[in-house]
């Protein structure tokens, strides 16, 4: 239809959440579409902590991330990513509030019928989430859904463990600060946002019914996404040995997660083998790897 309005949908979660598996399954038929041009993995813009930057908003510090943004380098990506992604007739605005929000109306109406995205950060920024309300205020012309995708958060915190050794004592806090903010979303922006649990997707996508009504697939079959042996992993390891708070599984259990799925055998050598195995991979795995992608660049290049 040529008058129907662009749609945007915005996922909101921690890290290692399944987001990105999310996205992908939102973006099937070629209906929707996301970020292509950004210097982040898994297309993600982080648009939204970067304004809160720009604008001087309060955000808190997060571990192993560059959040806060400082406000010059925040201002330069974010005008990188708009250039890089609109056509070639665009003109950053000199004004940062006409940066961001007409910014964002036009990556939604270039990414029709739906653009999806997904920055895990911006749950944990609740200057982010502000911002979010505020445009879907000011942008009358765009039909928003917001998603909160909530997973165990013992399977979340053996994620990042296992993918960047973020540890899980502190990165447990972050969850728990997601999370409330998600809860108090919801009470702001009830009917447009959809909250979602993880493993629900794993056994059956037909709780995603109303996110496929608002981007209009009904083929919700075949689906290869999602499946079981993401679940529990970090019960088979018998060195990690992290247990949460109380005040993390507290605020699960208003998610819907069972108290006896979230308990871990303690293990007496955790400590030490976290930190060893966390000084590893940053002082010696990462600077090869690092290099190894230099080499792999000067080659491309010769």
């Amino acid at each position: 239809m040529p008058n129907q309005k662009p749609k945007c949908v915005i996922i909101l979660s921690s890290k290692s959440s399944g987001s990105s598996a999310l996205q992908k399954l939102l973006v099937k038929g070629n209906r929707g579409k996301y970020i292509i041009n950004s210097r982040h993995k898994e297309n993600e813009t982080l648009f939204w902590v970067k304004a809160a930057s720009i604008l001087g908003l309060p955000q808190v510090n997060m571990l192993d991330s560059e959040v806060p943004i400082p406000r010059p380098k925040a201002r330069a990506e974010l005008i990188k990513l708009l250039t890089e992604n609109l056509d070639s007739s665009y003109i950053p605005p000199v004004n940062d509030h006409e940066l961001i929000f007409d910014g964002w109306r036009l990556l939604c109406q270039q990414n029709m019928p739906i653009f999806i995205e997904k920055s895990p950060h911006h749950l944990h920024q609740w200057s982010a989430l502000e911002l979010i309300l505020e445009c879907i205020d000011k942008l009358p012309c765009i039909d928003f859904l917001l998603i909160g995708l909530v997973r165990n958060p013992m399977d979340t915190l053996y994620s990042m463990w296992t993918r960047w050794k973020g540890i899980p004592e502190i990165n447990q806090y972050e969850w728990h600060n997601g999370y409330n903010n998600l809860l108090k979303l919801k009470k702001l922006i009830n009917e447009k946002l959809v909250i979602i649990r993880y493993e629900d997707m794993v056994l059956n996508t037909g709780c995603l019914q109303k996110i496929y009504q608002f981007i209009d697939i009904t083929d919700i079959s075949n689906n290869k996404h999602f499946h079981n042996d993401s679940l529990h992993k970090w019960k088979q390891d018998l060195f990690y040995g992290f247990k949460l708070s109380d005040k993390v599984m507290a605020l699960a259990e208003e998610y819907g997660y069972r108290y006896e799925d979230m308990l871990n055998e303690s293990y007496p050598l955790w400590p030490l083998y976290r930190q060893t195995s966390r000084f590893f991979l940053y002082n010696f795995k990462r600077p090869i790897q690092s290099r190894a992608k230099g080499i792999k660049k000067i080659i491309r290049i010769n």
